[in-house]
């Protein structure tokens, strides 16, 4: 990652806008970033840690206290940095949260931290990665670097104090930043997976343990011996059963065979007695169905005759129909007659109103003729009334605008007046508002101060918590270390005493190899199994974890109370006196103050509007005095045009008759006419329509009546006809009369029902008799059989085949019980091997590659041990060269003592004593030179593995001031053969000889304004 332009806005000591082109320094450049101390150094390599991670270089800071308190309110704090990484450019843009005046009205309110992301595509594209989100961004810069804010700082920007924190790092600390810079990740990757896969198949083996016991349990046996031996027994015990059960059933069927041949039997003897009581039944109905075959044959024959009395019926109807028919059609014709000789009356008078006709429409016709004069009247009033209108409406206009002109002119003055009072009470706005702001600064440091004791006193509360977690778990640790142990002596001394056991005399021993075994090992305790060992190394690894994670955690904590109280000392000798007043007091003056300064600042806005209003009073006063004398213009104007269409209209009404002159007085006329003309037309035509009409309904209704003779002549000959065919039916029929006839008259239901009747109880007497003759020949010789000793005898056989049934079911279910957990236990026991066989190959990678034999090294650590040997070789170049072959950097092989990581800590060879001692023991100049050596060795070998991430860009903030004025110059030869090998070296110092050995530089300069920064070139 290379830094290409920085821009700081009211950052750190920086009031205004700096921007640092870094690009302007040249391709790779080794430059000073010099001032005098507090002027801003450090800011600088804060802004570009800021801008990337949201944190400063030192991490002392948050970003919401990096704002200047020289810039202006509304100047927006905010960090840019466009920066080049493999081949690409970005620009990153960070604003920490901070206070800005609100947009409206007044105070202030919270600006949200933001962070925007975008990539530059070249030819002016940008395609944008994060829109505002502080966390995506860090995440984003995270991915694309490769390194956590910590790691930047271990290996690309050396901050003050910070440069031995590489050098002295611990083992799992360097581990993970190597990891990220080498990108190992897949040997920790590879750890992991055999880890896992180890510690899956050994929980498999022990479930699998587990379900074998299971499995003999869930069948209730103890041993697969017994399974054997029960299997046995239980299948001979099973084969008799089923042979029983077989019998039984058979003996079940027969029972049921009989069983219901009995039944059958029965049936058949109370079908009989049935059939028997109908056959008597009928019999005791002979007689009534005799009756009805008499009736039945009487119906028939009437039926016969009935066609004839029918016809002789429809006969004598449609003769009445005729004679009624023919005397309403006499009385219509007789009314028709009448009509039209009223008729005739009205057409002859309605024949005498033609004259009044043509009268009445040569009247309209003359009223149409002054129909123009009328129009030309009504015109000439409606102008005149139209201009009496205006002239009012003028004449009010202009008394609302002599009226308006006087009220402007009255605000006018009293706004001026209340102008001048006002000016004199805003003169000490400024004044109030000084005070109040020197006031709410004192406020807002006496709450901070408060807020500083809170926290000191939490962080305190927790730093107690911490140690007294801290001995508990020291103490649960070193308890189940002492068990752990215990069991592992145990264990040995268990198996010491398994393998003795087994010896026999004579037979050499298979540890030392002799025949005679004086005192072979026993033990009197019980053996601990594999499981219960395993769990207590677990649990003492885990108190092991636990305690190392509260230490790491006691020393954050004991951090953050360093960091409050520094911070809380800083405070109150800011505040100086004014810290040492009651909180009240202050908050009482401040909101008395506050609300001076509000009304003065209500009072000043009320005046730039009462400024505004008078301005606008002013302009409407003018306009006031257009609109008078526009309005006084168009009144004479309408009185004028008043008397114009006066005189139209007395022009008009001398030519029009006066009667006429009422306005609608000549339409209503003429309607009145046209009605009177219509009337008549409407009388005429109607009397000529009704004679029309009355001839018709005369001429009808004769015809009407010669149609309705005719008709009743017909009807007289039918019925002649009709009475003459029944006389001869009825004479060759059984009935002597027609009396006769109708009494045994029935209708064809009735009929029929009766048919039906008859011929039912016939087909049930040849039914019934047939099915009694066969009934009793299927009983013929046969007793009635016993059916409570048939269903007895099948009740018992049922019983017996149940119970041979269930003795069965229970020997043949436990015979597959059984037979099922053989072939579980078979599986189970495959399983088991082939558990065994992978455990023994991925049990033993995973200790190896874990670290967890030997000199315990895991995979990942052993290959980040091997590029560490390149870095040390880098390394020692350049120490030796800035230690005059003193010191080189060496890698410690010996193990650590305890649990502790191991194979990434260094040491230091000195050639003048010939030993090799700890990092530790390095003074401040040789801590810097070995750091400066390690951070230069760590930048070349991580670009020359291929995919690792690219060091290009080295910032150091101090440390040459420890060094003497020649390993200083050795130091800055080592930077310069590190500038020809294409990195960019920034060094902040103020050493005086770097100033002159570095024409290369940026300045800062500090201010009583802020600080700016100048570039120096040579």
């Amino acid at each position: 990652m290379r830094p290409l332009t920085l821009i700081m806005t009211a950052f750190g000591p920086f009031s205004g806008t700096e921007t640092i082109r870094f690009t302007d320094l040249g391709e790779n450049p080794l430059f000073l970033i010099n001032g005098p101390t507090g002027s801003g150094k450090t800011t600088i390599l804060d802004a570009i840690c800021f801008a990337l991670y949201g944190k400063t270089t030192g991490d002392e800071r948050e970003g919401a206290q990096m704002r200047c308190d020289l810039s202006a309110a509304d100047t927006l704090t905010e960090v840019t940095l466009e920066f080049r990484l493999s081949g690409r450019r970005f620009r990153i843009r960070r604003v920490p949260e901070q206070q800005r005046p609100k947009s409206r009205g007044e105070g202030t309110t919270t600006q949200a931290p933001e962070a925007q992301l975008v990539e530059l595509q070249g030819d002016g594209l940008e395609r944008l990665i994060v829109s505002s989100k502080v966390s995506e961004a860090t995440r984003e810069i995270e991915e694309l670097t490769g390194l956590s804010v910590d790691q930047f700082r271990q290996v690309m920007v050396l901050p003050q104090g910070k440069f031995r924190q590489l050098l002295m790092a611990e083992s799992n600390e360097r581990e993970k930043i190597f990891s990220q810079l080498f990108q190992t990740s897949i040997y920790k990757a590879l750890e992991e997976n055999l880890r896992s896969r180890s510690a899956k198949i050994r929980q498999d083996r022990e479930r699998q343990q587990q379900l074998r016991q299971g499995i003999l349990e869930g069948a209730d046996l103890e041993s697969a011996e017994a399974l054997e031996t029960e299997l046995t027994t239980r299948a001979r015990e099973a084969e008799d059963a089923l042979r029983l059960k077989t019998d039984r059933e058979k003996a079940y069927v027969a029972s049921g065979r009989a069983q219901q041949l009995a039944l059958d039997l029965e049936k058949a003897f109370v079908e009989l007695e049935r059939l028997e009581a109908g056959e008597a039944n009928l019999q005791t109905q002979k007689e009534c169905v005799a009756g009805k075959r008499l009736r039945l044959t009487a119906a028939e024959e009437a039926l016969k005759l009935k066609p004839v009395f029918d016809e002789r019926s429809r006969s004598q109807k449609a003769l009445q129909s005729a004679e009624t028919g023919l005397a309403l059609a006499a009385e219509a014709r007789d009314r028709a007659q009448v009509l039209l000789a009223q008729a005739e009356e009205e057409r002859q008078s309605a024949e005498k109103l033609s004259e009044p006709l043509d009268a009445a429409k040569q009247e309209v016709v003359r009223l149409e003729g002054l129909r123009a004069r009328a129009t030309r009247l009504a015109e000439a009033r409606q102008t005149r009334e139209q201009a009496g209108g205006d002239v009012k409406t003028a004449q009010a206009r202009l008394q609302h605008s002599e009226a308006t002109l006087q009220e402007t002119m009255r605000q006018r003055e009293a706004a001026e007046q209340k102008q001048t009072d006002w000016q004199n009470e805003l003169s000490t706005l400024g004044d109030k508002q000084l005070q109040e702001k020197l006031l709410a600064d004192q406020l807002a440091s006496r709450r901070e101060i408060d807020t500083l004791q809170r926290q000191l006193a939490r962080h305190r509360a927790e730093l107690e918590k911490g140690e007294a977690l801290g001995r508990r778990l020291l103490n649960e640790h070193e308890a189940q270390s002492r068990h752990a142990r215990s069991l592992e002596l145990a264990w040995h001394q268990g198996q010491a005493a398994i393998l003795a056991a087994e010896l026999q005399t004579g037979q050499p021993c298979p540890v030392c190899g002799s025949s005679e075994h004086p005192a072979p090992a026993r033990s009197e305790a019980a053996i601990p199994s594999e499981k219960e060992l395993e769990q207590a190394r677990v649990r003492a690894q885990e108190t092991s974890l636990l305690l190392s994670a509260a230490r790491e955690a006691y020393g954050e904590i004991r951090g953050k109370v360093g960091h409050a109280q520094k911070q809380l000392d800083d405070l109150q000798i800011r505040l100086g006196e004014s810290s040492q007043l009651p909180v009240d007091q202050l908050q009482s003056h401040h909101a008395r103050l506050k609300q001076e300064v509000a009304a003065l600042q209500a009072r000043r806005r009320e005046f730039t509007v009462l400024t505004d209003a008078l301005k606008q009073l002013k302009e409407g006063e003018a306009e006031a005095r257009k609109a008078r004398d526009l309005a006084a213009s168009q009144a004479a104007e309408t009185t004028t045009a008043l008397e114009k269409a006066r005189t139209r209209v007395q022009d008009a009404e001398q030519e029009l008759p006066e009667h006429y002159r009422p306005v609608g007085a000549l339409d209503a006329a003429i309607a009145r006419t046209r009605v009177e003309a219509g009337e008549l037309e409407q009388r005429i035509a109607a009397a000529g329509q009704r004679y029309k009409e009355a001839h018709g309904r005369w001429e009808a209704a004769g015809a009407t009546l010669v149609a309705a003779e005719q008709a009743r002549q017909r009807a007289q000959e039918e019925l002649a006809s009709a009475q003459s065919r029944r006389d001869e039916a009825l004479a060759a029929s059984p009935f002597a009369d027609e009396q006769s006839y109708g009494a045994a008259l029935l209708d064809e239901a009735q009929v029929a029902t009766l048919r039906q009747a008859v011929a039912d109880y016939d087909q049930q007497c040849q039914r019934i008799a047939g099915a009694v003759e066969q009934q009793r020949a299927a009983v013929e010789g046969r007793s009635r059989p016993d059916l409570q000793r048939t269903e007895a005898e099948l009740l018992q056989a049922e019983e017996a085949k149940n119970a041979a049934l269930t003795l069965w079911q229970h020997l043949d279910g436990r015979r597959q019980l059984l037979e099922a957990t053989r072939s579980k236990l078979e599986k189970a026991a495959r399983d088991q091997a082939e558990l065994d066989r992978r455990y023994a190959v991925i049990g033993t990678l995973s200790d190896v590659a874990n670290g967890q034999t030997g000199k315990k090294i895991s995979l990942q650590r052993f290959v980040l041990s091997v590029l560490l040997d390149d870095v040390l070789i880098e390394a020692g170049h350049r120490l030796s060269l800035m230690s005059k072959g003193r010191y080189q950097l060496l890698r410690k092989e010996d193990r650590s003592k305890g649990n502790k990581a191991s194979g990434l800590e260094l040491e230091v060879e000195d050639a003048y004593t010939g030993k090799v001692r700890a990092v530790a023991t390095l003074s401040g100049g040789e801590s810097f030179m070995a750091a400066l050596s390690m951070a230069l060795g760590l930048s070349d070998v991580v670009q020359a593995y291929a995919g690792g991430i690219r060091l290009d860009t080295l910032f150091i903030d101090e440390g040459f001031g420890s060094l003497d004025a020649e390993s200083l110059d050795l130091a800055v030869r080592t930077l310069i053969d590190l500038q020809a090998s294409g990195r960019m070296i920034g060094i902040i110092s103020h050493v005086a000889e770097l100033k002159e050995q570095m024409p290369l530089r940026l300045d800062v300069i500090s201010g009583r304004d802020g600080s700016r920064v100048r570039l120096v070139t040579p």
